[in-house]
C-alpha cells in the first residue's frame, strides 16, 4: 500500500520521510483527527484498507486512538499509549507518541508503533512476573539450603566435639575404676598384712603359753593370756570394720557418725563436734558407706597431720537433691610439704581414693587449707548418686 499523504504538500520532507523508513519499527504520522500523513512499510502492513471513495487517504478510527492522538497533539512531552489498527477486526497496538509541530498548521503526532499486539504484552508481563517470582522464590531457597548447611556444619561438630568428650569421659572413668580396682587390692594386702603380723604372730606365741601353761600351770601366765585375746579381739574387730562398717547396717549414717567421732576424740584426746542440719533422706548404701569412710579418712589426717589441733567439727546437711559433708579443724595447716599423703601408707584408700569414689557416684571432694589457719575438707554428693 502507499504511503498515504494529507492534503499538505509533502508535510515531513523528504529527509525526514528517508530517516523514518529507516527504523525497523512501524512509524505512523498523523493528524488529531486520525488521518495518516505518512507511514513507513512496517506500519503499512497493519494499516486497514484506504476507502474506496478516496484512495489516497487512510484514517485511524476508534476512541481510544483518536482519544490519544487529541492528548498527545496537546501535550509537549512524548506519551505511551494504545492505539486501534485495523477495519473489521481491530487490533489493540502499543505505542509511542510526540508532538510535532509545523509552522503555520495543527501538529501532527509521530506514531511509533511497538511490534507485540496487547494481548502479547499482557502474556509476557505475566511471565516476566512469574519468572520474578521464580527467581526470588529460588534465591529463598538458596538462602534456606545455605542456613541449613550451616546448621548441619554446627551439629556435625557438635557431635565431633560430644564425641570427643565422651571418648575422654570414658577413658576418666576406666581410669579412676583402675585406680579403685588397684587401691581395693592394696586395701587387702594391708588387712592380710596386719591380720598376718598382729594376730597371727599373737595367736603364735598365744599357743606357745598354753603349751607352758600346761606343763607349769600359773595364774599369773593365765592373766597375761587373758590380756593378749582381749588385744587379738581388738585387733579382729578393727580389721572387721575396715571391712565393712557394721555401725551402718545397725544404727543408720547418723548414730554410726555420731559413735566414730565420739570414739575418735577418746583415743585422740581432741574435742570434736558433730551437726545434722536438714530433713534426712534415704540413701544408698554406697553414699552413705563412701560418707562414712571419708569422715574415718578426714579424721585420720587430723591424728597425723593435724599437730595441735584442738577443735574438729563434723556438720552433714541435708538438701534437696545433695548431701554436703564438711570436716574442720584448727590445726596448723597444710604447706605443699606438709599435704597428707594421696595414699595411705601400706595402701589405704587416701583422699584421692575418697575424691575419686565420689566422682563415680557424682560428687566431688575440695580441701582448702592455708597455714596456720586449719583445714577444711567439703564434699558434695547427689542423694541418689548417678
Amino acid at each position: 500500500m502507499p504511503a498515504a499523504t494529507t492534503t499538505d504538500t509533502d508535510p515531513l520532507g523528504a529527509e525526514a520521510a528517508r530517516a523514518l523508513e529507516a527504523i525497523g519499527d512501524p512509524v505512523i504520522v498523523a493528524d488529531r483527527s486520525g488521518t495518516v500523513a505518512y507511514a513507513n512499510d512496517p506500519a503499512r502492513a497493519l494499516l486497514p484498507r484506504p476507502p474506496p471513495d478516496d484512495p489516497s487517504r487512510t484514517r485511524l478510527t476508534g476512541r481510544i486512538t483518536t482519544a490519544f492522538l487529541a492528548q498527545v497533539s496537546a501535550a509537549r512531552t512524548p506519551l505511551a499509549g494504545v492505539i486501534a489498527l485495523g477495519k473489521e477486526e481491530e487490533h489493540h497496538f502499543r505505542c509511542h507518541g510526540c508532538r510535532m509541530d509545523r509552522e503555520g498548521a495543527d501538529p501532527l503526532v509521530l506514531l511509533r508503533v511497538l511490534p507485540s499486539q496487547d494481548t502479547r504484552f499482557s502474556l509476557l508481563a505475566n511471565e516476566v512476573v512469574m519468572l520474578r517470582r521464580e527467581l526470588a522464590e529460588r534465591e529463598r531457597y538458596q538462602r534456606r539450603l545455605h542456613m541449613l548447611l550451616c546448621e548441619r556444619d554446627l551439629l556435625l561438630a557438635d557431635l565431633r566435639n560430644t564425641a570427643r568428650a565422651r571418648t575422654r569421659a570414658e577413658r576418666d572413668r576406666d581410669a579412676v575404676l583402675a585406680q579403685l580396682y588397684r587401691a581395693h587390692q592394696a586395701e587387702r594386702e594391708r588387712l592380710g598384712r596386719e591380720l598376718h603380723d598382729e594376730a597371727g604372730q599373737q595367736l603364735a606365741w598365744l599357743k606357745l603359753r598354753l603349751d607352758r601353761l600346761r606343763r607349769d600351770p600359773s595364774s599369773a601366765e593365765v592373766d597375761a593370756m587373758l590380756t593378749q585375746v582381749d588385744a587379738i579381739s581388738a585387733s579382729l574387730r578393727q580389721v572387721v570394720r575396715e571391712l565393712r562398717p557394721v555401725a551402718l547396717a545397725e544404727l543408720g549414717l547418723s548414730l554410726a557418725l555420731s559413735g566414730l567421732v565420739r570414739e575418735w576424740s577418746d583415743q585422740s584426746g581432741v574435742a570434736i563436734e558433730f551437726q545434722l542440719s536438714g530433713t534426712t533422706v534415704a540413701l544408698t548404701t554406697e553414699i552413705e558407706v563412701t560418707i562414712f569412710r571419708l569422715v574415718q579418712e578426714a579424721l585420720t589426717n587430723v591424728a597425723k597431720h593435724a599437730a595441735g589441733a584442738q577443735q574438729v567439727s563434723v556438720t552433714l546437711q541435708y538438701g534437696g537433691e545433695a548431701i554436703i559433708l564438711a570436716i574442720e579443724d584448727d590445726g596448723p595447716g597444710l604447706t605443699r610439704d606438709g599435704a597428707p599423703e594421696d595414699r595411705r601408707e601400706g595402701g589405704g584408700f587416701g583422699l584421692t581414693g575418697m575424691r575419686e569414689r565420689l566422682a563415680l557416684l557424682g560428687g566431688d571432694l575440695t580441701i582448702e587449707s592455708s597455714s596456720g589457719r586449719g583445714t577444711t575438707i567439703l564434699a558434695r554428693l547427689p542423694t541418689r548418686g548417678e
